[in-house]
C-alpha cells in the first residue's frame, strides 16, 4: 500500500514526516530514502542513520509509527522522502513530499532620499512576493518601483522594494504587501506624510488615525528635530495604558484611542516644538506610520511685525505733528 502526504516545514524548527502502518508486535523494519538515497535505517530495535538531525520515535515503532523526526530543518530539508515498512504481514509505503519555509518575520516601511519610499523584508523563504498601492488609489501604471532579491548563506531571501513618490499628491498613503508563496501570510506596511503650518503660543492637535480591522494594537508617538529622536509616549490597546516619557509635552485621548484615534493634543505650543511627529500603529502583521511636518507660520509673524512696524510709525508721526507746532511757537516767542 503507498501513501502520499505533503508536509511544509518551519525553517530552524523540527518538523515531523508521518509514516504508519498496523502496529506489529515483531519483525517490523523500515527504511526511509530521500531521492532515493538511504538516510536511515531500522532493524528489531536497532537504528542507523546517516545524519546526526534525523531520529525516529523508537518507543512507538510497535504502535505503527515510523514517523521520520527531522531536527532544525534547513533549506537542504525539502525534497522527496520515501518509507518502507516491512512486517511479517506485508509492506507499507509512504511518500512525503516536503516544502521548507521561513515566514516572514517582519516588515518595514519609510522614507529614504530623492523622494522616495522603501519597504523590506529579511529571512524569508522561498522568494515572497511584493506588492504597492495607494489610498487614495492610483493606477498602476503611476507608481514606479524598483524591486531587488538577494539570498544569503543559508538561502533565505532579502527582498526591498523602492517607489519613487507621487510629488503632486501631498495626502497620499503608500501601501506595501509582502506575500508568503506557500503559506499566503500576508504583512502590509502603509506610510502617510503630511505637513501642518501652525501659530506658536496656541493649541494644537496632530491627526492620526488608525487603519481599520486593526486589533490588539500599539501606538507610538516619536518627535524628531536636528536629527534627534526623542519619544513622546506609547499607548497599549490589551491594557488600556498610556506610558508618557516627554513630560506635559504632548497628551493622547484614551477614549478616543480606544477608538482608533491616536491624536496628538498640545495645549501650547512654542518654536521648540518645531520638527516632524511620527505616529506609528503596530498590530498584527500591519504597521501604519503618519509622518507630520509641524512649521511655524512665518508669513503671519511677518505680517504682524509689518503691521507693528506700521503701529510705530503713525505714533511717531502723530507725536512730531504734535510737537512741530510747539516748537516753532518757543522759537518765534525768543
Amino acid at each position: 500500500l503507498i501513501l502520499d502526504a505533503h508536509v511544509t516545514c518551519i525553517y530552524s524548527e523540527d518538523c515531523i514526516l508521518p509514516c504508519t502502518f498496523p502496529p506489529s508486535s515483531e519483525g517490523v523494519v523500515f527504511q526511509w530514502y530521500k531521492q532515493e538515497t538511504l538516510i536511515f535505517s531500522y532493524l528489531e530495535d536497532k537504528d542507523e542513520s546517516v545524519h546526526t538531525d534525523i531520529s525516529v520515535f523508537t518507543d512507538e515503532v510497535l504502535h505503527g509509527n515510523a514517523s521520520l523526526l527531522l531536527e532544525d530543518s534547513s533549506i537542504r530539508s525539502r525534497g522527496q522522502y520515501k518509507c518502507v515498512v516491512n512486517t511479517t504481514k506485508s509492506v507499507w509505503e509512504s511518500n512525503v513530499i516536503v516544502k521548507v519555509e521561513a515566514p516572514i518575520s517582519g516588515i518595514t516601511i519609510g522614507v529614504i532620499p530623492t523622494q522616495h519610499v522603501q519597504c523590506s523584508s529579511h529571512r524569508v523563504y522561498p522568494a515572497p512576493l511584493l506588492k504597492w498601492s495607494t489610498d487614495p488609489s492610483l493606477a498602476r501604471t503611476s507608481l514606479q518601483a524598483v524591486t531587488r532579491m538577494s539570498a544569503d548563506s543559508n538561502d533565505l531571501f532579502s527582498i526591498a522594494s523602492t517607489l519613487k513618490k507621487i510629488s503632486t499628491n501631498l495626502n497620499l498613503t503608500y501601501i506595501c504587501s509582502i506575500t508568503s508563496k506557500y503559506s499566503l501570510n500576508s504583512w502590509r506596511a502603509s506610510l502617510l506624510q503630511t505637513e501642518m503650518t501652525v501659530n506658536f503660543g496656541q493649541h494644537l492637535v496632530i491627526p492620526c488615525m488608525a487603519p481599520k480591522n486593526i486589533k490588539s494594537l500599539t501606538l507610538t508617538w516619536t518627535f524628531i528635530s536636528m536629527n534627534t529622536h526623542t519619544d513622546i509616549l506609547t499607548y497599549y490597546s490589551k491594557t488600556q495604558r498610556i506610558q508618557y516619557y516627554w513630560a506635559d509635552q504632548g497628551e493622547l485621548d484614551l477614549y478616543k484611542a480606544m477608538m482608533g484615534d491616536g491624536s496628538l493634543y498640545f495645549k501650547y505650543l512654542g518654536s521648540k516644538h518645531s520638527g516632524t511627529y511620527v505616529c506609528t500603529f503596530t498590530g498584527f502583521q500591519v504597521i501604519h506610520i503618519v509622518q507630520t511636518l509641524v512649521k511655524n507660520n512665518v508669513s503671519k509673524e511677518i505680517s504682524q511685525a509689518d503691521s507693528s512696524g506700521f503701529k510705530l510709525w503713525m505714533a511717531a508721526l502723530i507725536v512730531a505733528a504734535v510737537a512741530l507746532p510747539c516748537v516753532i511757537f518757543c522759537i518765534y516767542n525768543k
